[in-house]
């Protein structure tokens, strides 16, 4: 066990912000986002999904479409002259259709005319001739032994990935255990419903290749998609920043293959962008999850057995499922330690449209289930929700949940210590509002969080730092701004590390024509990069630089610095960094840096071996006539090293907070034979500004000495922790387990009506 020096906590809503970098524009919509751009000669296109969610094409006809006035390109699989398909650890997804159609909305057709009136009017024109199948819309059913063969969504069968683990002797821990609870728990499709719909625009550049306008998180991996079915190799340009908004949800490719296939036709520029209802049958959306938990402890409260059951819906597509599933396993221990442990997981085909990465990323889902048991056994012990999770905590430098190798961090212990210490958590649990009507309820959950991609960490990346023509020293990455205030965190974190003002640093994201690929801006990884790559160069640029100034200013006992805004020596002595960058010509630095991917050999490959964590506290108030629920209050104690962004971190944790307690109380997109029940905004409601709780955010900033990875990612944690502690304060307040989510107000009523509350005056 490390010792833990005193907490460095700080209150980020009490602090005064920085505007942000990029405030103007985004207030002003200029210059917009990519799916804004307009240029001289531009076609508009358009998709031909399927009505059918599964169906065999027989046949595809464009004839009556081609040769309507104004339309400059029609497109089907068969004008792909390169790879038909993309995916990451599965290539299955089809740019157009090709043999059949697996979910409402699957692309079959393509157009690109002088308006989207001709265009719609072109789309009504394609003659498409189905052989419609039996609609798999339950994950459950989808993975029977016998299910007939016209009911397979793909020829490999309808189990994409599964996953299992086991560890510990189970007979020891059965016999050892006093408490048990066991649980079905289900969680819900969810939306990502950003500002910007899935679009950009395909743009022929003149010399035989391609400019991409899309927003994304990996611009590297659009071009090589669509240099691969164009068969183009180098002559592809990404770009894909800004982005407004995105979740995980921009994380894959799905408009942008059509959308160059339909330029490189026409040799026209094209501009494709999804309306809301298209984007809801396209986009990805979160894996509905069945969660099957059975958990024990002894006399004491210590943890025995965990046993985990995970069902995933993954629609008709992989995207991200694989990596997905993997993460709820490997999340499905949480932050305990047991004496034995036995999780298995699977991963069905639907034609429940395509599911795919969503902030939280797998381990939120479980995080609900885990968190729940915990409490509840908590109760069989006696022992109240804090203590109990305290005496179960592995030790900071103990294996990971799987028994991998990970980075010692003491940050479960250091955010449950913090949260304890919370007036919100050290008064009463439970209260009747004094005319009866309201009940009130306070939880706490405990979780932690991966960062990077699995074995090899946040790392495996490139980036280059270099002093402009102009004097702007530039951060030049392949990551892409989604709203999270990254160019605000470069600007920050270039001030602090390399000791200039944050004013004269110009980042310069997500161009494949002048940025080296960076890998996804994901997985939490970006800010922890970005740390770790101005730790690493910064020897060399200063060395250059004050290498320079001396050149200018030959002299023994001249000694130089890097200030703020130029190179500093005696007397007086200045150079400003333009006028460095003047001096210096064609030498002015450069650095080039390749972070490697750490590899400990011992681990599995989709094991991670860094992790951040966090505590947090949630009040609820039931209104126990209309079963209505609102979160009043909402603590944050986020272990995660040091704030890179004031104003980007406490932006990511109060908005993912929200996305993550809607989970809990409001959101679901049901798919019923295939189709949702709802496509657009007026039918799938989301929270608004008055459905936030009061939050506090307590950030806290220690890490060990030796700690190698600095920041941890805070993209995507607080979605892990709003949705347990919402449902572990909705279940004090109801004095039931939550088990299915979003627990609407018919739930809620129903709950009450199975358990009379006459306990609480």
């Amino acid at each position: 066990m490390m010792n833990m020096t005193p907490h460095l906590i700080r209150d980020l809503g009490t602090e005064n912000l920085q505007v942000r970098p990029d405030a103007a524009a985004k207030l002003t919509g200029n210059p917009g986002f990519l799916t804004d751009r307009v240029q001289k000669g531009q076609l508009i296109g358009a998709i031909l999904g399927s009505p059918h969610p599964h169906a065999r094409l027989l046949h595809i006809n464009v004839d009556a479409a081609c040769a309507l006035p104004g339309v400059h390109a029609v497109v089907t699989h068969a004008d792909i002259p390169g790879t038909k398909h993309y995916g990451l650890r599965k290539v299955d997804r089809p740019v157009l259709c090709i043999d059949k159609v697996r979910h409402v909305g699957d692309p079959i057709a393509a157009v690109a005319a002088v308006n989207i009136e001709v265009a719609r009017a072109a789309l009504a024109l394609i003659q498409v001739k189905y052989d419609v199948l039996p609609v798999v819309s339950h994950a459950d059913v989808a993975l029977q032994p016998t299910l007939p063969a016209d009911h397979q969504i793909h020829a490999s069968g309808n189990l994409l990935h599964a996953a299992a683990h086991q560890q510990g002797d189970p007979h020891a821990a059965q016999a050892a255990t006093v408490h048990s609870v066991q649980d079905c728990y289900v969680t819900p499709r969810q939306m990502h419903a950003f500002l910007e719909t899935e679009g950009g625009v395909a743009e022929p550049d003149g010399a035989g290749g391609l400019r991409l306008f899309f927003g994304s998180h990996n611009p590297a991996r659009e071009k090589q998609v669509i240099a691969d079915m164009l068969g183009l190799h180098d002559k592809v340009q990404a770009l894909g920043t800004p982005v407004g908004g995105s979740y995980g949800g921009k994380d894959e490719l799905t408009v942008q293959p059509i959308a160059a296939l339909l330029a490189w036709k026409a040799q026209r520029p094209v501009r494709l962008h999804l309306s809301r209802p298209q984007s809801v049958d396209m986009g990805v959306k979160r894996h509905p999850m069945q969660i099957r938990m059975s958990t024990g402890c002894d006399a004491q409260g210590k943890l025995t057995f965990h046993r985990v059951e995970i069902l995933a819906d993954t629609g008709a597509y992989a995207t991200h499922g694989p990596e997905v599933l993997d993460a709820a396993l490997e999340h499905a221990p949480g932050p305990y330690q047991y004496q034995a442990l036995d999780i298995s997981a699977r991963l069905a085909y639907t034609n429940n449209g395509i599911a795919g990465a969503f902030r939280g990323f797998g381990a939120v889902q479980v995080q609900f289930a885990l968190e729940q048991q915990i409490d509840r056994l908590a109760a069989c012990a006696g022992l109240a929700p804090d203590v109990f999770r305290a005496i179960n905590l592995a030790p900071s430098d103990a294996p990971g949940p799987l028994g991998q190798w990970i980075v010692p961090f003491e940050g479960a212990q250091r955010a449950l210590e913090v949260a304890r210490q919370q007036p919100l958590w050290q008064g009463p649990h439970r209260w009747r509002s004094d005319d009866g009507r309201y009940l009130h309820g306070v939880g706490l959950t405990l979780i932690h969080r991966s960062d990077g991609f699995g074995k090899g960490g946040p790392s495996d990346c490139r980036m280059e730092l270099t002093l402009a023509e102009d004097g702007a020293i530039e951060l030049r990455c392949g990551f892409t701004e989604l709203g999270q205030n990254l160019v605000g965190t470069i600007q920050g974190l270039c001030a602090e590390l390399l000791g200039c003002d944050s004013t004269i640093v110009r980042p310069v994201l997500g161009d494949t024509s002048c940025t080296p690929d960076s890998g996804p801006v994901a997985a939490s990884r970006a800010t922890t990069l970005v740390w770790r790559v101005l730790q690493d160069l910064r020897p060399a640029w200063q060395a250059q630089l004050l290498a320079a100034a001396a050149l200018l200013h030959p002299g023994a006992d001249t000694i130089f610095c890097c200030g703020k805004q130029g190179i500093e020596g005696p007397e007086g002595l200045w150079l400003n960094y333009a006028d460095l960058a003047q001096h210096m010509g064609d030498k002015r630095p450069r650095l080039a840096i390749h972070l490697q991917a750490e590899d400990p050999k011992d681990n599995a490959h989709d094991t991670h071996f860094v992790f951040g964590a966090c505590a947090a506290i949630a009040q609820v108030r039931v209104d126990t006539w209309t079963g209505a629920m609102r979160v009043q209050d909402l603590v944050m104690c986020t272990a995660l090293g040091p704030v890179a962004s004031a104003q980007g971190y406490l932006g990511q944790m109060e908005g993912g907070a929200v996305m993550g307690l809607a989970m809990c109380t409001q959101e679901n997109l049901p798919c019923v034979d295939g189709h949702y029940t709802a496509r657009n905004l007026d039918g799938y409601l989301i929270p608004t500004m008055a459905d936030a709780p009061r939050m506090q955010v307590l950030a806290i900033e220690n890490l060990a000495a030796d700690d190698p990875i600095g920041p941890r990612g805070a993209g995507e944690i607080s979605v892990n922790f709003a949705l347990p502690a919402v449902a572990n304060a909705l279940a004090i307040a109801l004095q039931r387990p939550v088990t299915h989510i979003p627990m609407t107000p018919e739930r809620v009523i129903a709950a009450l009506e199975s358990h009379p509350d006459s306990a609480v005056p």
